[in-house]
């Protein structure tokens, strides 16, 4: 019976090629991106399975009290004393490994320097002995034991270790890490069998902390109970099922040596256990870069549309297309068929035209991973997706369950047809009891209508998503960004850049500071005007006296900085909204006044500058405060005015090969490195785009093939028509008036819906482009012109048949 099945469901495979060459590009494109998503997914649920104990592993989090929503704003670090102290007082607990984040700097052996002062660059990290026998990491060279066991000890990856030493072996070999002193290292990392959200590239030995506080190099408070941000405790219980009485520990230790002050609500702690880390929740202070589970969540909403788009497009050519079957189905039903065999037979056809589509869809699925895997967002992230005999495994499920889910309405529809009426080859006298062809036809054009909705909304999404990120990267910053030349200081001191660099061609003015503006990074603290009022948090950049000058900012009130003075890091600049939070009345009212730090060390505010983005765009303007602290300068700042800029980059980079051959060049122009910031946006784009031209190709093919099979049954009316005269114009109207009616009922759905849905994010932006008519327009324009042509096409098509060819139609 199996082998009649697939030779009935080939014959009308074969039969109707149309139809079936829609249905299987439409199904091969979107299954495409679900092949794309089920691959992100995979690989996302692939981390952390090689640890040995790791379902015995939890991390400590750490919540505000009252502020834990939707969107979690937790942080992944914890108090250092809470790990160790638990593990001393409650016998559940293993094994206690704990982490610092603050290591970091220019690794610099004899051979070759490093930089690791990013996240991006490569995490390093302090960590205790019992690193490697938790999680189960593998030494290639050194003692697993022994390895972080002592102070100034270092622990390489091999990438890392030949990078520093290119021409032998790093074992016992020297390492001076900027402001933490020289190491020794101890060992090289085995590359371990899988991924992890542990990701490093240097660990040092956690006994080393203690030195260095004594030393006066790291935060006097990193082990205190108060400070949670550069510290992470994972615990390794001896029984999962005693998860529940460590966190409630964890809470009972933090009420006891917690000390907060009167208005402050305090935190509260969970254990995350270490499978769910990745994909897992949208935490701060994370050890790396991974999609959480909320943006994993947001590709599958994406698939989810296109597979929805593919499912209703093949229900409704399928349920079209049955009905040229009635006869068959009729037959086999008078031969004895049962419902069941009738469902079973049209389920096969839809799990093999799945099949076929699989096959094609691989075929597109192979080019999308590369251009997935090439953008900026998720370079940065570290994502990089690969094939599996694993992945392909669950793309034959999922494709099996997409044949049975699209073939199940279809089929279900054909085996109720009734038997008598359906031997008689009516389609309105097989549907003739009760509610029949007139409710097939209503829920065809509602299908269709939730297919346009959603390539009307997607593209009109397409639009506004693009005109945002254009209208960000073009907009003003307050200060010029454009003729600003960067170069990263990488440890030698400013007068040395200036004197090595200033003297080019083109140069006007040379400024330091520590952050780029608008790129999402500051420092921030607590300031007071006296000892007894609440400190207001204001973010600061540490810059020089030229960097007001060189930035074109505008000073509102005071004057700039000294150009030289013994006491100059005691004079500051504050923006506009600095002195309105402050509760000065006016700017120049705050002009000679003192500030106090949380160190209780006196600034005197000598300026005002006018209010401008130093934040990315899309956040509001916050208090900012300008003042000058040479050891904090990270780049240098080169006023141009050339003609062409490129040959200064080139020069620029060229001279720094010949000035410092040990580092990398790091410098560009300062809007470009600004707009990087936005690239996420043009990646975001690029993704909808893609996903949104899938949808709207699949809604086109379903909507020309019911266009053409609606046009099938009627083709004696048109040449009766025709015969009494009706022009071409008259025909389109009459054969497609159904149709145009639900487009515009999908129009004035979906536009305001995709008004809607967009106006949330975008109005949450600071700045940004008003929603209207001329972002709008052209995604409506477009799918009302491709649906226009289909009509026109198809009626032109039937249209220009000879009336007596019509006539004598079946």
């Amino acid at each position: 019976m199996l082998r009649n099945y697939f030779l009935v469901a080939w014959r009308s495979i074969r039969k109707h090629k149309a139809f079936t060459a829609i249905n299987v590009i439409g199904l091969a494109m979107s299954m495409s991106v679900c092949l794309l998503l089920i691959l992100l997914v995979y690989d996302h649920f692939s981390y952390d399975d090689f640890h040995p104990k790791g379902d015995r592993i939890y991390r400590v989090l750490t919540y505000p009290k009252g502020e834990k929503g939707p969107f979690e704003s937790g942080y992944a670090t914890s108090p250092l004393p809470m790990g160790q102290s638990l593990k001393e007082l409650y016998p559940f607990v293993e094994e206690v490994v704990n982490m610092n984040n603050t290591f970091g700097g220019e690794f610099r052996s004899n051979e070759k320097i490093i930089n690791l002062k990013t996240e991006t660059d490569g995490r390093s990290l302090f960590a205790s002995p019992t690193f490697f026998s938790a999680f189960g990491f593998k030494l290639q060279q050194g003692s697993e034991a022994t390895a972080l066991k002592e102070p100034y000890s270092l622990v390489l990856t091999q990438e890392m270790a030949n990078l520093l030493f290119p021409s032998g072996n790093a074992i016992g070999q020297n390492v001076e890490v900027e402001e933490f002193g020289s190491y020794t290292v101890t060992g090289v990392l085995q590359d371990p069998p899988g991924k992890s959200h542990i990701k490093f590239k240097a660990l040092a030995s956690f006994s080393t902390l203690p030195l260095l506080k004594n030393d006066k190099k790291i935060d006097e408070e990193y082990d205190s109970w108060n400070t949670i941000w550069s510290n992470y405790n994972y615990l390794v219980l001896h029984n999962s099922s005693d998860a529940l009485k460590a966190e409630e520990a964890l809470n009972l230790l933090a009420e006891e040596n917690i000390q907060l002050e009167p208005d402050e609500t305090g935190y509260s702690f969970e254990l995350q256990a270490m499978n769910d880390v990745v994909p897992g929740r949208l935490l701060s202070n994370e050890i790396s870069f991974t999609l959480p589970r909320i943006m994993l969540m947001f590709f599958g909403f994406l698939a989810l549309i296109v597979i929805i788009t593919a499912s209703i497009n093949y229900a409704n050519l399928s349920i079209a297309l049955s009905l040229t079957r009635i006869k068959e189905v009729g037959i086999r039903k008078t031969n004895g068929a049962s419902r069941g065999q009738i469902i079973s037979q049209f389920l096969l056809e839809s799990i093999i035209i799945a099949m076929i589509s699989l096959l094609v869809s691989i075929g597109i699925y192979k080019i999308l991973i590369e251009q997935f895997n090439s953008l900026w967002v998720f370079n940065q992230i570290g994502i990089t997706l690969k094939d599996s005999i694993y992945a392909y495994l669950f793309f034959f499920v999922f494709t099996l369950l997409l044949g049975l889910i699209t073939g199940i309405g279809p089929s279900l529809f054909v085996s109720r047809i009734d038997t008598i009426q359906s031997l008689k080859g009516s389609l309105n006298s097989s549907f003739s009891r009760g509610k029949g062809i007139g409710r097939f036809f209503s829920g065809k054009k509602i299908m269709l209508g939730i297919q346009f909705s959603l390539s009307l909304i997607m593209l009109i999404s397409i639009f506004l998503l693009r005109d945002q990120a254009d209208y960000l990267t073009k907009a003003s910053y307050g200060f010029d960004e454009e003729m600003i030349y960067y170069v990263a200081l990488q440890g030698h001191k400013p007068e040395v850049i200036a004197s090595e660099f200033g003297s080019n061609a083109g140069v006007e003015n040379i400024s330091f500071t520590s952050h780029h503006p608008a790129t999402g990074r500051s420092h921030g603290s607590g300031f007071r005007r006296k000892t007894n009022d609440e400190p207001i948090a204001i973010y600061y950049f540490s810059v020089d006296h030229n960097y007001i000058p060189t930035m074109n900012l505008e000073l509102i009130a005071g004057e700039d900085f000294p150009k030289s003075s013994s006491d100059q890091e005691k004079f500051i600049i504050i923006n506009e909204l600095a002195s309105k939070r402050l509760g000065f009345e006016s700017p120049n009212d705050a002009i000679g006044e003192p500030l106090l730090t949380e160190e209780d060390k006196s600034l005197q505010i000598i300026g005002v500058v006018k209010d401008y983005h130093w934040e990315p765009l899309m956040k509001s303007i916050e208090p900012l405060m300008l003042r000058i602290q040479p050891e904090n300068y990270q780049y240098a700042y080169f006023q141009t005015s050339l003609e062409h800029p490129a040959e200064f980059d080139h020069q620029i980079s060229k001279q720094w090969t010949a000035f410092d051959s040990s580092r990398e060049f790091e410098g560009g122009y300062l809007d470009e490195e600004i707009n990087q910031f936005y690239q996420f946006m043009y990646d975001l784009g690029g993704i909808l785009t893609y996903v949104s031209l899938i949808a709207i190709a699949i809604t086109i093919l379903g909507f020309l093939g019911m266009i053409s099979f609606h046009l099938k049954t009627r083709v004696k009316e048109i040449g009766i028509r025709k015969v009494l005269g009706a022009t071409f114009g008259q025909l389109a109207i009459t054969m497609s008036k159904g149709f145009l009616i639900m487009l515009a009922i999908t129009a004035l759905i979906a536009i305001p819906l995709a008004i809607l849905i967009n106006g949330l994010w975008i109005n949450a932006m600071a700045v940004h482009s008003p929603i209207g008519l001329f972002n709008v327009g052209p995604a409506i324009l477009i799918v009302s012109i491709l649906a226009m042509l289909i009509i026109l096409s198809q009626v032109w098509k039937t249209a220009k048949t000879n009336p007596a060819d019509s006539l004598r139609s079946e």
